[in-house]
């Protein structure tokens, strides 16, 4: 393996970190149209903050962390934080339908939830009285959910663990369209793998920019845009809109 290859999730976001510190990586647009970033270092200590939250809330190797939520900041911190525990990350999209939000965290055995906003949170709450794996939902924008994670964390730090090539890093869903949606299981060396071979055959450059709307919860736009994106130091603008696209290009 050559320098520039990474074995697992967590060792590409600790590399990426320490070569482009100052680099930007995440913007989002505010009401009044103006777009601010963070740093890949403040990304990384997100991650680092919320790892130690997830330890402390019982999440160990092997446990399924799912999430509901478009693209955005806390979306990325999860992933990173799951992948760094060794547990398993199982995106779902917030336009789905409730039933199958339900039948795939039932499915996969998720532990704890995250929710992109309170109304989510409130269609979810009950899951945790009928799934007997689900312990927790956390939404995104309650101060008592990821805050609070994040602020346990930081008491609680959680040095970033080493998965191996073979073991799960996340779970994708089918859409279901022929019945119900069939979970497709992902290792840290299918992404490592081709993250590894787009650094070989279509470099980026740092002061390369995205425009972020492909789904994560999608296995092209996780792969292509989130993990390439980030191993090579390039920032990614988070998309509100699609129909702003253009302007926002």
């Amino acid at each position: 393996m050559s320098k520039n290859e990474v074995s697992h999730l967590g060792e590409l976001l600790q590399r990426s970190v320490e070569r482009y510190p100052n680099n930007t990586i995440f913007g989002t647009r505010s009401s009044s149209g103006i777009w601010s970033y963070i740093s890949y270092s403040e990304f990384g200590a997100l991650v680092d903050a919320f790892r130690g939250g997830l330890s402390a809330a019982g999440i160990v190797p092997g446990d399924r962390v799912a999430v509901i939520s478009d693209n955005r900041v806390e979306w990325a911190v999860g992933a990173y934080a799951t992948y760094g525990l060794g547990a398993v990350y199982v995106p779902m999209y917030q336009k789905q339908n409730t039933k199958d939000w339900e039948y795939i965290l039932n499915d996969c055995a998720a532990k704890l939830l995250l929710v992109a906003n309170d109304e989510i949170a409130a269609r979810t709450a009950p899951f945790v009285d009928t799934i007997e794996s689900l312990e927790r939902v956390v939404s995104f924008e309650n101060p008592e959910g990821y805050e609070a994670l994040l602020a346990s964390g930081r008491e609680n730090p959680t040095p970033v663990g080493s998965p191996g090539w073979d073991d799960l890093c996340g779970l994708i869903y089918t859409s279901g369209t022929t019945g119900n949606p069939k979970g497709v299981k992902l290792s840290h060396g299918n992404i490592c793998s081709n993250v590894n071979a787009v650094m070989d055959v279509f470099p980026m450059l740092q002061t390369d920019r995205s425009l972020s709307f492909l789904p994560w919860a999608h296995s092209f736009g996780q792969t292509v845009e989130l993990h390439c994106g980030l191993s090579f130091g390039a920032s990614m603008a988070i998309v509100d809109d699609v129909n702003q696209l253009v302007p926002y290009l």
